[in-house]
C-alpha cells in the first residue's frame, strides 16, 4: 500500500527567508535557496529591509497567512480522510543597534494552526528569540537563543504534517589573525521535541516523540583566506545526543574531523561542508556504531546573469522511529535550474534522486532501503516592489524493499510574499 499526502491549493501570505538548519533532521528537496551569506551582509540587509522605526529601534513586522491547504492523507492506520488546513501568525523582528560593533536583535512569532475538522490538531505554536552580533575590527561574534514551533514533515517514515519544536542557543565566533588566517568556533545546544500529545489515537504518529532529544555540538578550526574569494577551514567537532525515552535510546557521542571549502566568484560558487563521522554509543544506548563522512557540497554556475544553475548532493544520518532501526543514511544528488523572465518574474525547477538505507540494531532484523524521487518548481511574479506571487509545486515518492512500506508526499500551492517578512526562522 502507498502512503500518501495530497496538499492542493497552499496559500501563503507572509514570512520569506529560510529557517535555521538543525540537527540530523529530515530536510525537504528542493536544494539551496541561494548563496550563503555573511554574518555582516545578512545584517545589514535585514536592517535596511525593516522601515519601521520606534525610537532607535527597527522594526520587521511579521503577519499574514500561510500553509492554507486542502489535505488528504493515508496511513496503514486509519481510513483515507480529507481536511483543510491553515496557519495564520502576527508577530514582529526588531534591531537595536548600541553603538557601531554591537546589534540586538530579537522576535516574536506567534502562530495559530487550525484544521477545520480535526479540532484536537488545533494549536498555538510559539517562536521566538533573542540574538546579538558583535562587529569588532577583528572579531566577529555572532550569539542567539531562540524556540521554533512550526508544522512540519518531521521523519520521511511517516508522511504526514505534525507539529514539532526546536529550542536553539548557539555561539559563532571568527577572529582576524592575519589577512589570510582566521581561527574560528562554533558551538551549538540544541532541544528537539515532538508536539504529538494530540495524536494519541495514532499510534505511528505519537512516535515520534521517541525522537525527543538533546543535541550538542562544539567545533573549533582555522579559516585560510588565499584569495578575497576563496576559504578553506580544518577543524575537529565534538557532538553528543541524549534521548528521553529508554523505549527507542539512541543516544551517541564522538569526535570528527571537519573540512569546509567556499568559492565565491560572480559566476561560480561552490560551497562544502564535510564531516568524518565516528558516533558510538553511550552507556545504556542501543546506538549502533556509525563511521562514515556526512555533510553536503554545492555547485552554483552561472553563464548568463539571469540563469543559475545549482547542482548539490548531501549525505546525513536521520534517527528512526521504527524499533528494528536506530538511524537511516539519507543520500541526495540534485540539480535545481533558475531563470529570470523578464524583470519582474523568475521560474526555478528542481529534480533528485537518492536512497535511505537503513541500519539495524540485530541482524534478526531485515535489511531495509529505499529509492527517493522528488521533483518540483515554482513561478514567482513581483507584483509591486513589496508583493510577490508565487506558484509551486513538489512531489516526493520513496519506494521501500519492504513490502508494505512505500510512501509519497505531494505538495502544490499559491503564494503571496510580503518583502521583508521573514519566515519565523531560529534566530
Amino acid at each position: 500500500m502507498r502512503f500518501k499526502i495530497q496538499v492542493c491549493l497552499g496559500i501563503l501570505f507572509l514570512f520569506a527567508g529560510s529557517a535555521k538548519s538543525q540537527f540530523l533532521q529530515f530536510t525537504p528537496p528542493g536544494g539551496p535557496e541561494g548563496r550563503q551569506e555573511t554574518v555582516q551582509e545578512r545584517l545589514e540587509r535585514e536592517i535596511q529591509d525593516a522601515r519601521y522605526h520606534l525610537g532607535p529601534i527597527r522594526i520587521t513586522p511579521l503577519v499574514g497567512f500561510r500553509d492554507v491547504a486542502y489535505v488528504r492523507d493515508l496511513l496503514a492506520t486509519r481510513d483515507a480522510r480529507s481536511d483543510v488546513t491553515a496557519t495564520v501568525g502576527a508577530g514582529f523582528r526588531a534591531y537595536l543597534r548600541t553603538g557601531r560593533k554591537v546589534t540586538w536583535i530579537a522576535q516574536a512569532l506567534p502562530e495559530y494552526v487550525w484544521w477545520q475538522k480535526r479540532s484536537e490538531a488545533r494549536r498555538l505554536n510559539l517562536s521566538g528569540g533573542l540574538e546579538t552580533v558583535f562587529l569588532f575590527n577583528r572579531l566577529t561574534i555572532d550569539a542567539a537563543v531562540s524556540r521554533l514551533e512550526q508544522q512540519r514533515l518531521v521523519t520521511p517514515e511517516v508522511p504526514e504534517l505534525v507539529n514539532s519544536a526546536s529550542n536553539l542557543g548557539r555561539l559563532d565566533a571568527e577572529l582576524e589573525l592575519s589577512p589570510v588566517l582566521r581561527p574560528f568556533v562554533s558551538a551549538r545546544q540544541a532541544r528537539q521535541e515532538g508536539l504529538v500529545e494530540d495524536r494519541v489515537d495514532e499510534p505511528v504518529v505519537e512516535r515520534i516523540a521517541l525522537l525527543d532529544r538533546d543535541e550538542q555540538a562544539l567545533r573549533a578550526g582555522l579559516h585560510w583566506y588565499p584569495r578575497e574569494d576563496w576559504m578553506i577551514g580544518l577543524g575537529v567537532e565534538r557532538s553528543k545526543t541524549d534521548f528521553d525515552s529508554p523505549t527507542l535510546d539512541s543516544s551517541n557521542e564522538g569526535t570528527s574531523p571537519v573540512l569546509e571549502l567556499l568559492i565565491d566568484r560572480p559566476h561560480f560558487y561552490f560551497r562544502g561542508d564535510l564531516a568524518a563521522r565516528s558516533l558510538t554509543a553511550t552507556q545504556g544506548s542501543r546506538f549502533v556504531d556509525y563511521d562514515g563522512v556526512t555533510g553536503s557540497v554545492s555547485l552554483s554556475l552561472v553563464p548568463r546573469s539571469r540563469l543559475e544553475t545549482w547542482l548539490y548532493a548531501s549525505r546525513q544520518i536521520i534517527y528512526s522511529i521504527s524499533p528494528d532501526y536506530p538511524y537511516l543514511q539519507d543520500e541526495r544528488v540534485g540539480l535545481t535550474l533558475s531563470l529570470g523572465i523578464g524583470e519582474r518574474a523568475s521560474f526555478r525547477v528542481f529534480t533528485e534522486t537518492g536512497s535511505n538505507e537503513y541500519t539495524a540494531f540485530s541482524a534478526a532484523a531485515p535489511e531495509r532501503e529505499e529509492d527517493l524521487t522528488a521533483y518540483g518548481g515554482a513561478l514567482r511574479f513581483a507584483l509591486t516592489e513589496s508583493l510577490e506571487l508565487s506558484v509551486q509545486i513538489m512531489r516526493l515518492e520513496l519506494d521501500s524493499n519492504l513490502p508494505d512500506n512505500d510512501r509519497s508526499y505531494t505538495s502544490g500551492g499559491l503564494s503571496v510574499t510580503l518583502r521583508g517578512n521573514l519566515a519565523g526562522r531560529n534566530l
